[in-house]
């Protein structure tokens, strides 16, 4: 037994000194480790506030790191003009909240050598408050100032269009609901791209959600861009997504962009190394999709091909495209299958429906009467939005495509949409204030939806806002029978002409002085009952 000498063990007395010895060297390594740390820190933060490095990863696409880089700037130096512009781009290029982008702008206007590009995304900013009046008022702004020049003219005038028919479609909003799919369908990240077969009890969608393979961020931030499938459960709530097998999610980039009515076979988009701007096609067996098969000698080329689907009888193929012989950007084009059982040749749906700039996501209806797809360059929202035009088989052409109406559509960009058998509901994208952050999937349902009513229509025709309004012409309708159906008189107040009609085709004319005779086809369907008003536009020419 040991003895303890002054109240001690020789054991405990040892062990007091070796404590000593490392508490000391231990108190040593914190200080400099503290020391170390401080500095990194210091290093760290001294380099988050350099604006090189900001600026190399704005010019690199990588928007988030930008937001964190210039908002760790701008605690430096507020009234720095560069820095508020710089964010309120940043937040105009990210789906974490485009509305902020508006409070930095703003200061940025109000300084010094504020940019002649600033008044452009000032209007856009504007406009995702729906304050279209105000964001209309900065791009005249930007034309007083001489910047509208030839080169950018199809551009800015796009933009005034947009946001004029943006005030005329917030007077008549869809009547729809919006119902979050949940956190077993959307996450934190971006999720997007939603189709559903039109029984609805399978829902394909993209997703750029951190997942195996493709652990690390691409250039912008974001993780690659992986394929989706979730179930419906009997009692009509959606099971947990899962992702489709490695057969089609790859290291790189897939994004769903088509699926068959029956939900037997998907079309997605690749993004790869030794593949890119094509489809592909998998179809599904015992609920599995299978390997994949590019659409080779159907659809791609060397050129862009972004967005495909096809009829419930399998016989009408559309796809969007930037090769050449379209307007302009992506067109969309379409195959028909000819009676051999091959496919003929490309036909592009002409400038009824395709415009110098992009339109994609072809979709049709069950009947195959109606064609949905999205634009930007056809008045809308802003960005994207998307349309809805209708097949007219005896004159086999396209009806002029028609804006699915705020809040279907938004100031963010709206770019597919999915609707079930009867078309009373639909599947898309959005940016909501109650979404799990980034872009999710929303339900819509369409309100009062009964075929039994008619189509309620309103019909400007602005070269006749200059005549007296004793003088504007009636407006006539017949049916497919030739038979009048009304003379319509415009509106004493708004100066538009209200129709009201059931579905089926029409022939609209109107003969006025000063213009030439204007006429033109309109089909009706059950596309144009969701609306609560129809909006158009008569393109009259001065004689």
């Amino acid at each position: 037994m040991l003895r303890k000498a002054n109240g001690a063990t020789r054991f405990e007395k040892g062990f007091s000194r070796i404590n000593l010895f490392i508490m000391t060297k231990a108190i040593r390594i914190i200080i400099k480790g503290w020391a170390v740390m401080c500095f990194l820190v210091f290093c760290a933060d001294a380099f988050g506030q350099d604006p090189k490095i900001a600026n190399q990863a704005f010019n690199d696409g990588n928007y988030f790191k930008s937001l964190e880089l210039y908002g760790k700037l701008l605690q430096r130096e507020p009234d720095n003009m560069e820095y508020n512009y710089r964010l309120g781009q940043c937040y105009l290029r990210t789906q974490v909240d485009p509305k902020r982008a508006l409070d930095f702008l703003i200061v940025a206007e109000e300084m010094p050598k504020f940019p002649a590009e600033g008044w452009l995304e000032l209007a856009e900013a504007y406009s995702y408050h729906l304050q279209y009046d105000e964001a209309l008022s900065s791009l005249r702004k930007y034309e007083e100032e001489g910047n509208v020049k030839r080169k950018n003219k199809a551009d800015f005038d796009r933009l005034v269009a947009n946001y004029s028919m943006a005030t005329e479609l917030l007077k008549y909003p869809a009547e729809v609901t919006f119902q979050n799919l949940g956190p077993l369908v959307n996450s934190t990240f971006a999720d997007y791209h939603p189709f559903v077969n039109k029984n609805e009890n399978i829902l394909i969608f993209t997703s750029r959600r951190k997942s195996k393979p493709g652990q690390s961020p691409e250039f912008d931030g974001y993780y690659p861009s992986n394929i989706y499938m979730s179930e419906r459960e009997p009692e009509g709530e959606w099971k947990e997504a899962v992702k489709l097998s490695d057969r089609i999610n790859t290291l790189y980039d897939e994004q769903a962009v088509g699926l068959t009515d029956s939900g037997d076979s998907l079309f997605f988009y690749v993004d790869h190394v030794n593949s890119f701007g094509n489809i592909y096609l998998s179809e599904r067996v015992n609920n599995v999709f299978g390997d994949p098969k590019p659409l080779t000698d159907i659809v791609n080329t060397d050129y862009v091909e972004s967005a495909c689907s096809i009829s419930r009888d399998g016989k009408t193929l559309i796809f969007s495209s930037d090769r050449p012989g379209g307007a302009g950007g992506l067109d969309i084009w379409m195959r028909r299958k000819l009676p051999s059982g091959e496919w003929g040749e490309p036909l592009n749906l002409g400038l009824e429906i395709n415009t110098p700039f992009h339109e994609d996501f072809p979709t049709l209806s069950g009947d195959g009467k109606t064609l949905y797809f999205c634009s930007d360059g056809h008045p809308g929202m802003g960005n994207f939005d998307l349309f809805f035009s209708t097949w007219d088989f005896l004159e086999n052409t396209w009806s002029k495509p028609q804006n699915l109406g705020f809040p279907i559509n938004t100031p963010s960009n709206e770019k597919s949409i999915s609707f079930n058998d009867y078309g009373d509901r639909a599947y898309i994208t959005a940016l909501r204030p109650e979404g799990r952050g980034d872009l999710d999937i929303y339900e819509v349902t369409y309100l009062n939806l009964r075929e039994a009513m008619p189509a309620v229509f309103m019909i400007a025709a602005p070269l006749l806002e200059q005549a007296a309004p004793g003088n504007i012409p009636h407006l006539r309708v017949k049916n497919e029978n030739d038979e009048l159906i009304g003379e319509y008189a415009a509106n004493k107040i708004t100066g538009k002409f209200i129709l009201a009609l059931y579905p089926g085709k029409y022939s609209m004319s109107l003969e006025g002085k000063g213009f030439k005779p204007y006429r033109e086809e309109l089909v009706v369907n059950s596309a144009h009952m969701r609306q609560e008003k129809n909006l158009k536009t008569l393109n009259l020419e001065k004689k």
